[in-house]
């Protein structure tokens, strides 16, 4: 007859056990501090600088300490790809997980803050599957300068979802998995947009756009939107078989599809609107539908995109 766990405990010798237990927990103490106290934090810090230029990124780090057990934590990161875009990071900590990792597995978890949000989650980094799964939270998409540097667009909202994607460990594999993102309250607070037909560019009033709903598949090496859709606002947009064929460097991907504009009468009362209607409806006259919306036939690249008009019945 088996034991109970209570039985199995009561048959322990603890006159024995009692000493090693303790050793080992001063030894993983010590070994904990030891970590600290001796941690390298220039020499990782011209590591990550190594790492980064590898990769065609360059990096500037304000201070790097330990985090976790096998853990770094960093302050006042900034993120260069040499291009103009600057990615600032206000405190990151990455580390790996020790389990997975006496398998053989390298799994970082990773938590950083960027424009007053939150970008948490894991990676693994060998492989041939590699599993990629984050969650962003409250990311101000007004303080995010790349957007408007490569919009030329300033934004409004907050930006939220989850990213849960396998990356492919050999060339021949494709990414596959599912991107899932909002955002709300989003609006454009100015900038230049270029007009279909008109050539050269317009300075943008203040707009509201409600919600923005994204739906992303990942499969076949291309990412779909399977909905795409704001609604809300002074004007609302639907995307229609909106896809993006993946390749290493995303801002040259192919771009395919279709997007729907409706422009509400509100945004016609907002200061600044009055004298850009009548040149909207010039603009847009060949892309307009029967039911009195615009629409476009989406082409050109993910970082590049351009729109034609495709109205009509």
């Amino acid at each position: 007859m088996k034991l109970d766990w209570k039985a199995r405990l009561a048959r322990v010798d603890w006159k024995v056990w009692k000493p090693r237990l303790g050793y080992g927990g001063f030894a993983l103490l010590a070994f904990v501090l030891s970590l600290r106290w001796t941690f390298p934090a220039e020499a990782v810090k011209q590591r990550l600088i190594l790492e980064a230029g590898a990769r065609g990124w360059q990096i500037e780090v304000g201070q790097v300490g330990p985090g976790a057990v096998l853990g770094v934590r960093a302050t006042d990161v900034r993120l260069d790809d040499g291009s103009g875009l600057r990615i600032p990071l206000d405190e990151v900590s990455a580390s790996l997980r020790l389990l997975p990792l006496l398998a053989g597995r390298q799994v970082l978890e990773f938590d950083g803050r960027v424009f007053d949000g939150r970008v948490a989650g894991m990676a693994q980094l060998n492989g041939d599957r590699r599993p990629f799964a984050f969650e962003v939270k409250g990311v101000d998409l007004a303080r995010a300068l790349p957007l408007r540097k490569a919009t030329g667009i300033d934004l409004a909202g907050k930006l939220a979802g989850q990213v849960d994607v396998v990356l492919p460990g050999r060339p021949q594999d494709r990414a596959t998995g599912r991107i899932d993102l909002t955002v709300t309250g989003a609006g454009v607070e100015g900038g230049q947009v270029p007009v279909p037909g008109m050539g050269g560019t317009y300075p943008l009033p203040k707009i509201g756009l409600g919600d923005l709903v994204a739906a992303v598949r990942l499969d076949q090496g291309k990412a779909v939107a399977e909905k795409l859709e704001l609604r809300g606002g002074d004007a609302e947009l639907t995307g229609e078989g909106l896809t993006v064929i993946l390749q290493p460097r995303l801002e040259y991907a192919p771009l395919m599809g279709k997007a729907r504009i409706a422009l509400q009468p509100s945004l016609w009362t907002r200061s600044g609107t009055s004298g850009l209607k009548s040149i909207a409806e010039l603009a847009l006259a060949p892309s307009r539908t029967p039911d009195g919306g615009y629409q476009f036939a989406v082409f050109g690249t993910l970082g590049h995109p351009q729109l034609r008009p495709a109205g009509g019945p």
